[in-house]
């Protein structure tokens, strides 16, 4: 193993140099990370609040699999962008041309 010597640089100012460093390329790849891997949980409520239904249609609208949920502990949660989806899509079929409506 090779040894690199520094001189005239003291230990604690290249510690900090280091620690900023990784700092730096650790911030860089956190927002990355984060909107890549985690979609904001919303609870039942606020979803029966967003889609403007009561609890009771919303379980309903999960059993028949148009809202995906994801029990977590005791709780039961939805994702923000799913939630979002399901309402475009539910935008789409109530209004087809026939009259027939999904929602």
């Amino acid at each position: 193993m090779q040894e690199i010597i520094f001189t005239g640089v003291d230990l604690n100012q290249l510690l900090e140099k280091i620690g900023q460093l990784f700092e730096n390329k650790l911030n860089s790849i956190a927002p990355q990370n984060k909107q890549n891997n985690q979609s904001k949980f919303i609870t039942r409520k606020e979803v029966a609040k967003l889609l403007k239904i009561t609890l009771p249609t919303l379980n309903e609208w999960t059993k028949l699999g148009w809202l995906q949920s994801y029990k977590i502990g005791t709780r039961v949660l939805y994702k923000e962008p799913e939630v979002i989806a399901a309402i475009d899509k539910l935008a789409t079929y109530k209004f087809k041309k026939g009259g027939h409506h999904a929602a």
